[in-house]
């Protein structure tokens, strides 16, 4: 490697990077404190605007309660023979000092006879009670819902309050149309400093706003403001939104109870955020203070640094070369020393470690190839042959497992192979390599029997592995046409047969062990034979095929699932459904549910179900 001048002095250097790093991590602090300030700033505002928004929800709501609470005898007085308020209703109306007029009206088919009104002295129930174009408009608000509130324009310290009774397609119902005065109602949501408040119609009109000092939201981009924010049916809620005037504000709503209005808090995000902008202000002065004082100690350390480390120079010129014989003799006590004979020792252990680590590369690799190659042992996890349906689930405990399953169709049966290999990892992985080779070659022999089958793979097993490695193996054939299953075991964990009971609940006893045979394991010895065991299925019967590794799964504590929660699963997923997917998915949380961060063995188990029950 040509070596390259030296053209700015190791000196500058440290200089530089002693006055860059902190000046860098500080600005990065402040970066992240900015942030931090402003998620929390804005987890304030959200929280105080929801506060304020629930506050006049509850306030419009105890209004409204008050409102009707005071008209209610009014009404329940009126004298409908006579079409007219009686004096009953007339004295009480006078006594309520917050009703200025009120109106009654009585569907009468397709429009609405007015039964009288009452108004009190002076200009705003004479005007309210006048105004049939206000009293219509709001009176057929109540086609939609029960209850409407209004703000009265015409003094902004009185509502409007629309009752119905009765179903809207009735036509016979009642509808009044009170004018209420209730100056702190409308003060709350014309004078706010921070929050500007709405309340809003279902439709997203405006019913009451914060009035004309508003210029941060109009009336007419409510509905597009609200209907992603408000777009569950949740009774409060928070959001960000961008106004057609491109500026951004945080919203918060909360429904009131009365006539499906909710209210809206909104502030301008900017307005929001302006203790941010004085923090970074004041955060700069000080990283300007706190870097000068930085530049100073840097120019004394990397004098003093420099002075030393020229003494390893030469060192590194070797290390670049590739020579890692290094020497390098301590000229001090200081760190700089420790670190003069801590380069000699690195030395030593990068050139023991490039040889380790080339070693280890190459066995990775080794082992990534034999996960590939064995990835292309397994079936589909789901298939079905005629009517037999077959759903799957496999996991290996490490790069390389030691299970290995399959099944296929030949002539009018299905065969269905599980078995398990003693251990996992690579050599177990090679056994089961073996036994797919003997699985391919069973498939082309016409009539074998699963008995025999197990025959050809234990020789196949015994002669790859001598004995070393032993596997448990369960064989099954189907007839599709009949649903007889003929079976052998090789000391294999013996399948559940789990007949269905007419919608009834399992309990334990109903799961059937197939274990009337059983043989040695594959492998263990080279002449073994296997003797078969014949079990008729029925409609909707389904069979559960496993290894051992899902007994004894293991939960972050060590403990093992057991057989006891095994069952328990299996009688569980059958009460899940009867559809193979789902029982299989339910199995599949249960497992998640309780492992650990590691495998302890491979998990394989996969179902098998004859004639699926309608």
């Amino acid at each position: 490697m040509k070596r390259k001048k030296i053209s700015f002095s190791l000196r500058y250097k440290l200089l530089l990077i002693l006055t860059t790093l902190p000046l860098v991590s500080l600005l990065l602090y402040l970066f992240m404190a900015t942030q931090l300030f402003e998620k929390d700033k804005l987890a304030y505002v959200f929280d105080s605007s929801v506060t304020v928004a629930r506050s006049l929800s509850t306030q419009v709501r105890l209004q409204v309660d008050s409102a009707l609470n005071k008209v209610k005898p009014i009404i329940e007085n009126y004298n409908y023979s006579e079409k007219s308020f009686s004096q009953i209703s007339k004295n009480i109306f006078l006594k309520q000092e917050k009703l200025e007029a009120l109106i009654l009206f009585r569907k009468n088919g397709s429009s609405y006879q007015e039964l009288g009104a009452l108004k009190k002295d002076g200009d705003v129930g004479e005007g309210f009670v006048k105004n049939k174009k206000i009293i219509n408009l709001y009176r057929d608000q109540l086609m939609v819902e029960d209850i409407s509130l209004n703000l009265y324009k015409d003094t902004e310290e009185h509502v409007i309050v629309s009752h119905r009774v009765g179903e809207a397609k009735s036509n016979n119902h009642i509808i009044f149309v009170l004018l209420y005065r209730s100056v702190e109602l409308v003060d709350a949501f014309r004078n706010s400093d921070l929050y500007l408040s709405f309340l809003i119609r279902k439709d997203y009109s405006l019913a009451i706003g914060p009035g004309a000092g508003n210029t941060v939201v109009r009336e007419q981009e409510l509905a597009n403001l609200f209907t992603k924010i408000k777009s569950t049916n949740l009774p409060e809620g928070t959001g960000e939104a961008l106004t057609e005037a491109d500026r951004y504000v945080l919203v918060s709503y909360s429904d009131t109870g009365v006539g499906n209005m909710f209210v809206a808090s909104i502030v301008p995000k900017d307005v929001a955020l302006k203790a941010v902008e004085m923090l970074i202000i004041k955060s700069l002065l000080f990283f300007v203070a706190l870097i000068s004082s930085t530049v100073i100690i840097s120019v004394f350390a990397s004098v003093r640094l420099t002075a030393t480390i020229r003494e390893l120079y030469s060192a590194t010129k070797k290390i670049a070369k590739g020579d890692f014989d290094i020497h390098i003799k301590s000229q001090s006590n200081d760190e700089v020393g420790g670190l003069a004979e801590s380069f000699t020792w690195m030395a030593g252990e990068v050139s023991r470690l490039l040889s380790e680590t080339a070693e280890k590369a190459r066995m990775e690799n080794e082992l990534g190839t034999v996960k590939a190659v064995q990835e292309t042992l397994f079936p589909p996890l789901a298939t079905r042959y005629g009517p037999v349906n077959i759903v799957g689930h496999f996991e290996p405990a490490s790069e390389c497992g030691g299970d290995w399953f399959s099944y296929s169709q030949i002539g009018d049966y299905v065969y269905v192979w599980i078995g398990d290999a003693t251990g996992h990892g690579a050599p177990a992985a090679l056994i089961t390599s073996a036994a797919k080779s003997a699985y391919t070659i069973i498939e082309k022999i016409p009539g074998m029997t699963p008995g025999k089958a197990l025959e050809i793979m234990n020789q196949a097993i015994h002669e790859t592995a001598k004995g070393k490695v032993l596997m448990t193996f369960f064989l099954g054939a189907i007839n599709i046409e009949t649903g007889e299953l003929v079976y052998a075991n090789a000391s294999h964990d013996p399948p559940y047969l789990i007949r269905p009971k007419d919608g009834k609940k399992l309990s334990k006893k109903d799961l059937i062990p197939l274990m009337d045979v059983n043989g040695t394991r594959l492998g263990d010895c080279r002449g073994a034979t296997y003797e078969e065991a014949t079990v008729q299925l029925q409609s909707g019967d389904s069979i559960l095929f496993y290894t051992d590794g899902i007994v004894d799964l293991e939960d972050a504590s060590g403990r093992a699932w057991g057989e006891r929660k095994f069952l328990k699963t299996i009688i569980d997923s059958s009460a899940s459904g009867s559809a193979l997917d789902v029982r299989m998915e339910y199995f599949k949380d249960q497992i998640q549910t309780y492992r650990g961060e590691h495998l302890v063995d491979d998990i394989t188990l996969f179902m098998c179900q004859y004639k699926e029950s309608a």
